[in-house]
């Protein structure tokens, strides 16, 4: 079977990795830039290293036309450009695509699969995989489980079937697509509630932001059409472990490191923020559009409220002291527990 991967970072290579040891032949695309990936000068990068059945393009239009199946994992924001380019070649809408990242749009509040669609791609050929994991742990040998969401429940399960790695991932369906974007996406501004509790030596703090985020989530996905009970699957409350507790986690560590530096942007801080790697901090921003929007439609009794999204946003963005942002996230969390 042909796979094709648009993206070539941490996330991305992982992919290319577990569909390489499934025997697939893929193809990876990156856009030129300046410096070559070492990935495609040596095969290696500091997490893989792939086999000669894996190749590599800076082709756009080769690597779409290389395979039916196309796997998308680049940053999240950066994903409607990707696509306005993807468009311009023919027959792109007839693919199956597959979008394995984390994050809703900052500027508009689109989730990630309607990009897709925005751009022209079918609704039946667009699925989204996520769910808890590293690349050092996956490439490790340690098993864990992923969820694929997918507009047409056939396609989400044969899906489950190609990308499901023996012992290692298991990969299992979801016909909550809503609920299952919101999660992935959410799940980052999470972890970076808990590094700040980290950081303010309130870790004991993350026990209770674990239902509390549940709760607050649950609402958003119900109110915007999703499953509630989506919050409590794969996608959000079962990468927490990943997110909340592992300092692989980039959100996590930068949460954790701006509360320890008092600092949102100096040389340590930069280390993680100038990759672009901390996706929870658009995706607070594109969480609070996406609430501001559904109450400006919504009637006194519906409002929405998100308690702990708009403390990390807040945070994040500069309007609350980073010496007391440990104390505002615990107030938050009360807050949201007390939601009715």
């Amino acid at each position: 079977m042909k796979i094709s991967i648009l993206g070539a970072g941490r996330w991305a290579s992982n992919i290319a990795f577990c569909m390489d040891k499934l025997n697939y032949d893929v193809l990876m695309w990156e856009r030129n830039e300046e410096k070559e990936n070492p990935l495609f000068l040596t095969r290696k990068n500091k997490y893989v290293t792939l086999s000669e059945n894996v190749n590599f393009t800076h082709d756009l239009e080769c690597a779409v036309k290389h395979s039916n199946i196309i796997i998308i994992s680049i940053l999240s924001q950066a994903l409607d450009n990707l696509m306005s380019n993807v468009k311009k070649i023919k027959g792109y809408e007839n693919k199956h695509y597959i979008v394995a990242m984390k994050g809703v749009e900052a500027t508009t509040g689109r989730r990630l699969s309607e990009i897709l669609l925005d751009n022209g791609v079918k609704k039946d050929n667009i699925a989204v995989w996520v769910g808890p994991g590293h690349v050092q742990s996956i490439v490790a040998g340690q098993p864990t489980n992923m969820i694929i969401s997918a507009y047409r429940e056939q396609y989400a399960k044969r899906l489950t079937k190609v990308l499901t790695r023996e012992k290692v991932i298991d990969v299992t369906y979801s016909n909550d697509i809503i609920g299952t974007e919101y999660g992935a996406a959410a799940k980052n501004v999470i972890g970076i509630a808990a590094g700040i509790l980290e950081g303010s030596n309130m870790e004991q703090k993350k026990g209770p932001l674990m239902p509390a985020s549940v709760k607050e989530l649950g609402m958003f996905i119900d109110a915007l059409g999703g499953d509630k009970d989506s919050a409590s699957g794969l996608a959000f409350l079962g990468d927490f472990q990943a997110t909340l507790f592992d300092h692989n986690s980039k959100n996590l560590t930068y949460g954790r490191e701006i509360v320890k530096e008092l600092s949102l942007d100096n040389d340590k801080i930069r280390e993680f923020v100038i990759p672009c790697t901390v996706e929870g901090i658009k995706t607070s921003d594109a969480l609070i559009l996406k609430k501001n929007q559904f109450n400006a439609r919504a009637s006194e009794q519906q409002q929405l409220k998100m308690p702990i999204c708009e403390a990390v946003n807040d945070i994040v963005n500069g309007r609350i002291p980073l010496e007391t942002a440990g104390k505002y996230i615990s107030e938050k969390i009360t807050e949201a527990l007390e939601m009715k």
